[in-house]
């Protein structure tokens, strides 16, 4: 097969695009041709990488994936009109750009979100006069709206009615969790059009040793209780600065925020404000060391900011952390996470601003009244058993070569 793959963020950019990277060499190794259309990378900090700066249109190649990249407005994950703004102009540049693409192609996939992607994918379907098929790694609007980055208005109303309209109109839709599956087999859809495919973990984060992150940073002696990733509204972080801020007469205990986002000013103004010694912002850091910094934690955390999508939700870095063999930490009182993690062995699960709890949960790990190691095993065990990435990739090839 020939595949055109459209998606604003692909790496050297970090985050849960990592996996249509790795899927997309898969495809490359079993055979298939594919080519991606992307932005020039700039998420989640606006910083434009100095190679590609300057350019309006750039071409690469990635493990033999051809990757042809647009113009698009710089703008961090802190501004979030500037990211809009971005979102229309890289829907302009990547259709100039696709002319550029030669050849046939038998399918376009577009992943989204962002929301303009699949609206770039089902126009370029039918120009190369291809299959359309749509990843959903996120219900938007109704994301948006009910973590609250978005009021219910006209606008979202008819961008919801666009979404639904291409959900319709794909040969074939690829939900990453079984929510969002659930969702859209509530829209109408038939259920032979819809299939589930997760994003599962790379090797690496089993594999990876703590590649003396704990003695650079000064945590040798700490149980170390960490948080991977973008520090934005979706989460209550808020609650972990508030525990913190409980167990701060623990000198032993030690919080790290590994990464960027929209709440990190937030974040630290709680921490300056409450004098608070025991956090460490880190900031983003590349995506090769991620493993090393899981690794080096004690425990692992999540926390989801609660509203009735987060039932549906399992964050990508839930199998990430599961294969690293740390103890996890989850935040969310129910839900397709929830379940799964009591699966995997247990879950150490809280309600999301349940400050008490979630102190109560950290002390009885560092006490070892919870045994972490075991249950860390336990978590690795079974992303093993069922949630490695070439895993799912095999699956979406089968799905792909179906369509």
């Amino acid at each position: 097969m020939n595949i055109l793959i459209v998606s604003q963020h692909f790496p050297p950019e970090r985050g849960a695009v990592r996996r249509l990277f790795e899927f997309s060499r898969f495809f490359v190794e079993n055979g298939h041709q594919v080519s991606v259309l992307t932005a020039v990378p700039n998420y989640p900090d606006g910083v434009v990488p100095d190679r590609y700066k300057g350019k309006l249109f750039y071409s690469e190649e990635m493990s033999g994936v051809k990757v042809y990249r647009s113009w698009v407005l710089p703008a961090s994950n802190r501004h979030q009109g500037k990211r809009m703004v971005g979102f229309v102009v890289f829907l302009v540049t990547a259709l100039i750009n696709s002319f550029r693409i030669k050849g046939n192609f038998d399918l376009v996939l577009a992943s989204t979100p962002p929301v303009n992607t699949p609206v770039i994918g089902w126009v370029l379907s039918k120009l190369k006069r291809a299959h359309f098929v749509l990843e959903i790694r996120d219900l938007q609007p109704e994301s948006s709206e009910d973590f609250g980055n978005l009021e219910p208005s006209v606008f979202t109303r008819l961008v919801k009615g666009m979404m639904h309209r291409l959900y319709r109109k794909a040969d074939r839709l690829i939900a990453v969790t079984e929510g969002i599956a659930e969702y859209l087999k509530s829209l109408g859809i038939p259920r032979d059009r819809i299939a589930t495919i997760k994003s599962g973990y790379s090797e690496e984060f089993v594999t990876a040793s703590q590649n003396g992150i704990r003695k650079k940073f000064g945590w040798d002696e700490k149980f170390l209780v960490l948080y991977a990733g973008t520090l934005g509204w979706a989460h209550s972080l808020e609650t972990v600065i508030e525990a913190a801020r409980q167990l701060n007469d623990q000198p032993d205990i030690q919080f790290a925020m590994v990464g960027d986002g929209g709440k990190r000013g937030v974040l630290e103004g709680m921490v300056r404000d409450y004098g608070l010694r025991n956090v460490e912002f880190v900031g983003a850091q590349p995506l090769e060391t991620i493993p090393y910094f899981l690794k080096a934690g004690d425990v692992l955390i999540e926390n989801l900011k609660e509203v009735p999508i987060t039932k549906g939700t399992f964050p990508c870095k839930l199998y990430e952390y599961m294969a690293s063999g740390r103890p996890i930490l989850f935040g969310a009182q129910d839900g397709e996470a929830v379940r799964e993690l009591e699966q995997a062995g247990g879950a150490l699960a809280y309600k999301s601003d349940d400050v008490d709890r979630l102190c109560e949960l950290i002390l009885r790990l560092r006490s070892g009244r919870i045994d972490g190691e075991q249950l860390g095993e336990k978590y690795q065990s079974h992303a093993r058993r069922h949630h490695s990435r070439e895993r799912w990739a095999e699956r979406y090839l089968r799905q792909l070569e179906e369509v």
